[in-house]
């Protein structure tokens, strides 16, 4: 497994996280942790979607560079943070807790910039 791969599965085994991916800003798929019921170009593919109009919103309304976003839906969440120019997606059950994630995700940021 890759250094990227192992950082993605210990978000994974996160209490409450479905998977975790880390996509290239046009679409290539970096590495993923996912689940077999999610596939991960679909993921990639919709990172890339979500990313270009998040930019495009904050530059918009000016309110400068794009960090990160949470979507919030009936079954679950999907935090995206941008890492040098890629896309960090952790894919998440409707009752985790963000807290824990956050903290993780900000150690893990941290681990894959380096690595990219």
């Amino acid at each position: 497994m890759s250094q990227i791969g192992s950082v993605l599965e210990s978000l994974k085994s996160i209490k409450g996280v479905h998977g975790a991916a880390l996509i290239e800003k046009f679409g290539l798929i970096k590495g993923s942790a996912v689940p077999g019921w999610i596939d991960p170009d679909a993921v990639a593919a919709m990172v890339t979607l979500i990313l270009k109009a998040s930019q495009r919103a904050t530059k918009e309304l000016e309110q400068g560079k794009f960090n990160n976003a949470t979507i919030e839906s009936e079954n679950g969440k999907i935090l995206f943070s941008e890492i040098k120019g890629n896309i960090l997606c952790i894919i998440t059950t409707v009752d985790a807790k963000l807290g824990i994630i956050n903290l993780k995700l900000s150690a893990a940021s941290k681990a894959l910039g380096k690595l990219i």
